[in-house]
């Protein structure tokens, strides 16, 4: 046996060949070594025992070419006989473990005899090392560090002891974890795991222990600075003759960046699902060497069948017969390499007929033979059905040309070109209707223009001048003078395009949206009708208390008239007595005064004028308003108003009209409860630069199933009610940059609550 045998017998060659021909199932092993452009057989194995040698590999009938092959890439690879792998061999030259398999064994994974031979190399010359007292020195008078391969692998590599322990490591474990040797000897080396993982490393490392089979986990290891990154750890046995654990070895690989690809793939496939489903596109393949076919989630859902249920053969059953011969010739086109496009029927299992639109390839493998067959499909039923309505609709214009024309000038769209550098512009016939204009009268840009509002001009110059500079679509709104002073409204939709030559072609559509603009105005007007006439509803509901609030002022007019009379009567006149009747009838006068003048603010239709408000004088004038109906239905109110509350910015008699319905429902609330009849009225700033106006009642509360909806317009939970006094509520309040809310009041009741920010604060 030459020097180089007899290094690697030192170091456990012999369990190494027998492990390694005991995992794959090999018949027998071969240990080769190369010495320049020699190679012997050092060693010879099976399961059961293993011989030294020193022989040719002709001798046992071995693939040299493999072998130099492996040695020169350092890449092991394996066939249906073979199995060979590089091993690193201190004091020798390269190496590689050769296994010759049996024909009738089935293909077994390489990945454990890779780990198993990298770790054996490194601990080989680990053990080298730790053999020898001091580095020897070379010929050349250079020193030989032996345990310089150890410490070169690319990898944090392990040597274990038989129970698990650790007994050492080469230098990339030790600098990456920051341990000492003597830290991490025995169990010490766990601390190099991250805690999150520790359980799962201990779990897996105990199982490989007990069983003495190989295996590894995934697993992040803590760095010396703190950082924790994705490792793969493998551990592998070294077995004696009777198959105990001699050592492990073990390897630990960085997978870190691995593991961030496969979540960004992951994210990715995420991001392809979903677009699936929203571009409505499912994907298919067929595997032709293995006949898998496979499909997605959005493609299963478009056939209508259940993903596991699919193959080729049952997508193709489910064509729709009459169309089952072009789709047959499509796939045999596809198959002899065009591209699959083709659309056709396909019938769903309840017998549904869908519309489909099926793409593909043929995918070639290296030597230009059919691998694998992929594509998409598209649900296009919509599409389709939508193509036959336009077709029907177009063969009914075309045998009613005279109707068609009516319809365009129904719709008032109009379609238009310019070509701005030329100054040529072309109109369809309606464009023509909308712009008042003949159409045999030549159309040029300066009677285009004066067509324009003159108020509109500027603006819509401006944004057609943009859009030519950046040569981007835009849409305006504008009016159009018309010669009888009449004023038309239309919705301009463009883009912008370089033709043929180079020059800059405006395309467009001209659409009269006068129609809609005055119905959107009737609207408006009737929304404020609706508004007003609830705002009267609400007076006429207080049109009792406001004769009685009428009648004390009244009668102490006619009391002190009356009263000023008689002084004036006397024989001698009381002039100041009467001055002072007097003075009381002015006063009283004032106060029917006011009470009018609230009574007539709020019913008149007025438009919204926003100005500085004090919310206390909003809350006076709608008590005033109310006393007498409190005090007719015998409620108690108890106001409180802080003082100093900063002034808002908004209009007093909408948000009158607000506090009037919050009261009036109140008092609506409590009529129909017979316990306490009483309601509180809150107005404070509450810290958050707003005013809040809270109205607290007694009455019989919220209905849970109404909660969500009593701020919807025309829903009422009352008998006679009309369903818009809270909604328009809210509109006003929401129009003041405020909000409204509603929730039960503890003890029974209900609470109505607005805030408003201050005038400085309101948008």
């Amino acid at each position: 046996m030459d020097e180089g045998s007899r290094a690697v017998e030192a170091h456990d060659l012999g369990p190494f060949m027998r492990s390694a021909v005991t995992m794959s199932g090999a018949k027998r092993g071969f240990l080769i070594v190369g010495h320049g452009s020699e190679l012997s057989v050092a060693a010879m194995a099976d399961s059961a025992s293993v011989s030294f040698l020193t022989e040719s590999p002709r001798t046992y009938g071995i693939n040299e070419a493999t072998v130099r092959d492996v040695i020169s890439t350092g890449r092991g690879g394996s066939t249906q006989t073979t199995i060979c792998l590089p091993v690193a061999l201190p004091n020798s030259g390269d190496g590689v473990i050769y296994l010759e398999m049996s024909s009738d064994v089935a293909p077994r994974p390489i990945e454990d005899i890779e780990w198993l031979a990298t770790a054996f190399s490194a601990a080989a010359v680990a053990n080298n090392y730790h053999g020898r007292a001091e580095p020897r020195s070379t010929a050349a008078g250079a020193t030989e560090d032996p345990r310089l391969g150890w410490d070169m692998i690319p990898a944090l590599a392990w040597i274990g002891a038989p129970d698990g322990g650790f007994e050492d490591g080469n230098k990339q474990w030790f600098e990456y974890t920051g341990l000492t040797r003597e830290a991490a000897l025995g169990f010490g080396f766990v601390s190099a795991f991250h805690p999150d993982d520790l359980d799962k490393v201990i779990k897996v490392w105990t199982d490989l222990c007990t069983s003495g089979k190989p295996g590894g986990v995934d697993a992040r290891m803590l760095r010396h600075d703190g950082e924790a990154r994705w490792f793969v750890l493998r551990a592998v046995p070294l077995l004696d003759d009777d198959g105990n654990v001699i050592r492990w070895y073990g390897v630990n690989t960085d997978i870190d960046e691995l593991k961030r690809i496969e979540f960004e793939l992951a994210q990715s496939q995420l991001v392809m699902a979903v677009a699936q489903r929203i571009i409505e596109t499912g994907t298919w393949s067929w595997d032709m060497t293995t006949d898998v076919f496979t499909c997605s989630p959005e493609c299963a859902g478009i056939v209508g069948l259940d993903a596991n249920e699919i193959t080729f053969e049952t997508l193709s059953s489910r064509v729709h017969p009459d169309d089952r011969q072009i789709v047959a010739e499509a796939h045999q086109r596809a198959l002899q390499g065009e591209e699959l496009n083709v659309e056709h029927r396909f019938l769903l299992p309840d017998g549904t007929v869908k519309f489909i639109h099926a793409r593909g390839r043929l995918i070639l493998d290296e030597v230009q033979s059919p691998r694998a067959y992929i594509g998409t499909i598209v649900d296009v039923t919509e599409t389709r059905l939508a193509e036959d309505r336009i077709r029907s609709s177009l063969a009914d214009a075309q045998r009613a040309q005279a109707s068609l024309a009516e319809a365009q000038k129904l719709s008032h769209v109009g379609s238009f070109r310019i070509k701005p550098l030329k100054g040529e512009v072309v109109w369809s016939e309606e464009t023509y209707n909308i712009y008042g204009f003949g159409p045999s009268i030549p159309l040029t840009s300066k009677a285009i223009r004066e067509r324009v509002h003159p108020s509109d001009r500027e603006m819509v110059a401006a944004v057609f001048d943009k859009g030519l500079r950046d040569r981007q679509p835009w849409e305006i709104e504008h009016r159009l003078l018309m010669p009888d002073g009449a004023i038309r409204y239309v919705h301009c939709v463009t883009r912008v395009e370089t033709n043929t030559e180079g020059e800059l072609e405006v395309f467009g559509a001209i659409i009269d949206i006068t129609e809609r603009v005055k119905s959107e105005e009737a609207l408006q007007k009737a929304q404020a009708d609706i508004v007003r006439m609830n705002r009267l509803t609400a007076m006429g509901a207080v049109s009792v208390s406001i004769a009685h609030e009428m009648n004390q002022p009244l009668m102490a007019i006619v009391t002190n008239a009356a009263t000023c009379l008689s002084w004036l009567d006397r024989d001698v006149p009381d002039v100041a007595e009467a001055k002072m009747a007097a003075e009381r009838l002015v006063e009283e006068g004032k106060r029917a005064g006011d009470v009018l003048l609230n009574v007539r603010s709020m019913a008149r239709n007025s438009r919204p004028t926003m100005e500085i408000v004090d919310i206390a004088e909003v809350v006076s004038h709608v008590l005033t308003m109310l006393r007498s109906e409190f005090r007719i239905r015998q409620i108690d109110v108890f106001v409180s108003v802080s003082p100093n509350i900063p002034a808002i910015r908004g209009d007093k008699v909408q948000l009158q009209q607000v506090l009037l319905n919050l009261l009036l429902n109140a008092a609506e609330a409590i009529d129909a409860n017979d316990g306490t009849r009483r309601i509180d009225l809150f107005a404070a700033d509450n810290g958050s630069r707003s005013v809040v106006v809270r109205v607290e009642d007694t009455g019989e509360g919220i209905d849970p199933i109404a909660s969500e909806r009593i701020f919807e317009a025309f829903f009422s939970t009352k008998q006679q009610g009309t369903g818009m006094g809270l909604a328009i509520s809210r509109s006003i309040i929401s129009a003041h940059s405020g909000t409204l809310s509603a929730r039960p009041r503890e003890g029974g009741g209900a609470v109505f609550e607005f805030s408003i920010p201050f005038a400085g604060e309101s948008r």
